[in-house]
């Protein structure tokens, strides 16, 4: 299987009196169209390890590829990875329409293919109904689906999400995870979560650093 993610020695120390090491030497491998859960307690560098993923964060020392190229030298804005965060960054004035093409918009994508593409996203994230609506006036787990599409809409190869379903109540929550899991199966995108949530299979161990995460 092809590779999408491989990390080797991959470490992270922040500088202070004395130094935090966030992240400890770490070996990973993620598979293309994986869906994969990080898993530990507070402070073992589960952020950490998304952040440098994402490219918010450069590594003190190690290496990192996605499907076979390295990521050091590669700002976040020219990698093929959107991120999904935990207090999801909409827009309250914008429509769910206009949130889920904002990206689009940004990247300079025709106005034609924008409305194509944001029907495609609405659709698989069943929202449809609601496209005129602002955020501000829908419910959490309807703006995490908003998030959700936003993200997928640009077609990135890698879509992390940061404990995006921590804000939502138990039920909602459960429910939403099988939704996560049909919309990684229906696009085919490899996807990474940050959470607390041990039901999960496939936790790739983050050795603890003294770092927060």
């Amino acid at each position: 299987m092809t590779k999408a993610i491989t990390a080797q020695a991959l470490r992270k120390v922040y500088s202070g009196n004395p130094p935090v090491e966030a992240l400890a030497s770490i070996d990973l491998e993620i598979q293309d169209n994986e869906f994969f859960t990080l898993l530990g307690p507070s402070g073992c560098g589960k952020t950490t390890l998304l952040r440098l993923i994402a490219g918010f964060e450069h590594p003190t020392s190690g290496r990192l590829d996605m499907f076979g190229e390295s990521l050091l030298a590669s700002p976040p804005y020219k990698r093929p990875i959107n991120t999904v965060f935990q207090n999801y960054a909409l827009f309250p004035h914008m429509t769910v329409a206009e949130n889920i093409g904002f990206g689009l918009q940004m990247l300079g994508t025709s106005k034609a293919a924008i409305k194509t593409t944001v029907d495609e996203m609405m659709e698989l994230v069943q929202m449809t109904q609601l496209a005129d609506r602002q955020t501000s006036q829908i419910s959490g787990g309807q703006q995490q689906r908003v998030a959700l599409a936003r993200a997928l809409a640009p077609r990135p190869k890698i879509l992390l999400l940061d404990e995006p379903l921590s804000a939502l109540d138990f039920k909602l929550r459960k429910k939403m995870q099988l939704e996560l899991k049909r919309l990684q199966t229906e696009t085919g995108i490899t996807s990474g979560e940050r959470c607390q949530d041990r039901q999960f299979k496939r936790p790739p161990e983050v050795r603890p650093g003294s770092g927060s995460a």
